[in-house]
């Protein structure tokens, strides 16, 4: 991006250099405007309508005012070229409405073309040729035009070049790139236009602007409007293969992230944000973008009376702006003040508004309604692959975890515990068993409610003094299962010393279903075992069998609220 100093200078060399090479060319140079007045300016209406349908092919702008500009040339000299090219460039960038951020693209684009204008002018005249009318009987210049051509071509490209080179520092930057081929192709099609139109001009005068502009016009329309649907089935068609990858993601994360990853490639993207539906008068973020921060998670809600998402969510309608002005008393804060371009569309289930989907761009008219379209498809696309997501998180939540504690279940521990085994690399790992002691008491005594609120309670526990060492389990009944990743016996031993006086100390909140829900304080111990892996069983079963006899043997039989080692 260009900096302050650099856009101030910028303009500061088109102030001194503009007018300089205005003056020297009308001085130095031929130029017949007596009685060609009306045609020069219907060639300047001809030159401004095809300045306002410029073609965008592969990220490469192209630009069809050359043709007409090289009759111009040929015709009424460098001047009145000059001249009606750099009116042109005008008309381009106020039909682009630059912003001000980026005002300095008018003198970066004024120089280019003068640079090309002066630069082409130069090598026709150094190869001999002159300008004005052609004679019936006089053959063109054919050589001076042939190197006018080439030298359009090569001279755009080399202020490019330099331009990235040593103003923009890009390092990276080629000579021979996409952006010459594509200007290459470009002229091969429309400097024999111009050619023609020099020729006719020559021969019947303003006829010919009529017989070749109006055609040329249209032809360039037609031109835009192939490639605008070519561009339009290329989003369609990467749409399609987005739809297919976001359906067969399993988590809803990675959907997030790939439809994240994907519309930032598609479209003109600075700033992103996910939000989803919370409950009837909230939406809550779930996801933002940002081009310099990459992808973030954001937690936080705001009411849904406040900004353009929330607009969207009332009404169930997209909406496209294309500048700031056109959203700036909408927005409460969300959009950061360098957007300009913005677009919002809801996402749907059944009909029913369940989420909204912003994007913003820092430039002007960034988006057009064909993307208003397609960011709709990839809406519905997300609504569809969230819900299956979470279909199948949930479905797997359940087949792994313990409807009462939240704890994974037996079946999934036992999974984990095969993989451990499978995966092992000589580095010691160990189970401690546990289970609570007397606790068909309590059971009996406040009722089976409550000694399920001492399961929970105990659950809780178990996970926050585990931590990201290791899994908790639950066994069945009252017994609890955890297995500890790269922890030898000694470890294994001392975080279950830690266990126990975590489940012994400190004291159980339940209300005793049995006297009318009374609140009740009760305290609990456990007995556990410990055994480690290899040295304490070779396999998932045997391991977990050691530790079972570690339980009963050395802390049940030995009086219950112990820690007990395997002793093979």
């Amino acid at each position: 991006m260009m900096t302050k100093t650099k856009q101030k200078a910028l303009w500061i060399i088109w102030l001194i250099i503009w007018p300089l090479a205005i003056v020297l060319t009308y001085q130095f140079t031929e130029h017949n405007i007596q009685g060609n007045i009306l045609d020069i300016l219907a060639l300047t209406v001809l030159m401004g309508v095809v300045a306002l349908l410029p073609i965008n092919v592969k990220g490469t702008n192209l630009f069809f005012i050359q043709g007409i500009s090289m009759a111009v040339f040929f015709r009424y000299g460098l001047f009145i070229e000059l001249i009606l090219t750099q009116v042109s460039v005008l008309i381009l960038l106020l039909n682009l409405q630059v912003s001000r951020k980026e005002h300095h693209r008018y003198p970066l684009n004024f120089l280019m073309f003068l640079f090309v204008s002066v630069a082409s002018g130069i090598v026709y005249y150094l190869l001999g040729g002159d300008t004005g009318s052609m004679n019936q009987n006089s053959y063109p210049n054919l050589i001076p035009m042939f190197g006018y051509a080439v030298s359009t071509i090569f001279s755009n490209q080399i202020f490019l070049y330099l331009l990235q080179k040593f103003l923009n520092k890009n390092k990276s930057y080629r000579f021979f790139d996409r952006g010459l081929y594509w200007e290459a192709l470009t002229n091969v099609f429309i400097l024999p236009v111009g050619l023609i139109l020099y020729m006719l001009h020559s021969l019947i005068g303003t006829l010919a602007i009529i017989y070749v502009g109006i055609p040329f016009v249209l032809v360039a329309f037609m031109l835009r409007l192939y490639y605008y649907t070519q561009k339009v089935n290329d989003l369609l068609q990467k749409t399609s293969e987005i739809g297919q990858q976001l359906t067969q993601r399993l988590e809803t994360d990675d959907v997030l992230e790939l439809f994240l990853e994907s519309v930032t490639k598609m479209f003109p993207v600075d700033y992103a944000y996910i939000l989803d539906a919370e409950g009837v008068s909230n939406l809550k973020m779930v996801k933002k973008f940002e081009r310099e921060e990459g992808t973030l998670p954001q937690k936080g809600s705001f009411a849904s009376n406040e900004g353009i998402s929330a607009r969207v969510w009332r009404s169930g309608r997209s909406r496209l702006y294309v500048k700031r002005s056109q959203w700036r008393s909408l927005s409460k804060g969300l959009l950061p003040l360098s957007a300009n371009s913005v677009i919002s569309v809801p996402t749907k289930r059944n009909n029913e508004t369940v989420g909204i989907i912003t994007l913003a761009s820092n430039n002007v008219r960034a988006y057009e309604k064909h993307h208003l379209m397609v960011l709709q498809i990839l809406a519905n696309y997300l609504g569809v692959a969230r819900n299956n997501a979470k279909n199948y998180e949930e479905t797997k939540k359940r087949s792994e975890r313990c409807p009462l504690t939240n704890l994974y279940n037996f079946r999934y521990f036992q999974t984990l515990l095969e993989l451990k085994y499978s995966q092992y690399i000589g580095t010691p790992f160990s189970v401690i068993l546990l289970d609570l002691d007397h606790f068909k008491k309590v059971n009996d005594t406040f009722g089976h409610q409550s000694g399920n609120d001492v399961l929970c309670q105990v659950a809780d526990r178990l996970a926050k003094e585990v931590g990201d060492r290791g899994t908790v389990a639950r066994y069945g009944g009252e017994e609890f299962v955890i297995l500890l990743n790269n922890a030898n016996h000694m470890m294994a031993v001392d975080i279950a010393e830690d266990i126990r006086c975590s489940i012994a100390d400190h004291s159980f909140d339940i209300y005793n279903d049995l006297e009318n829900g009374k609140r009740q304080v009760i305290y609990v111990t456990a007995s556990i075992g410990v055994a480690t892996a290899p040295d304490q069983g070779e396999d998932p079963i045997t391991l977990l069998r050691n530790a079972d006899r570690a339980m009963y043997t050395g802390a049940k039989q030995q009086g219950r609220n112990k820690v007990a080692s395997y002793v093979g």
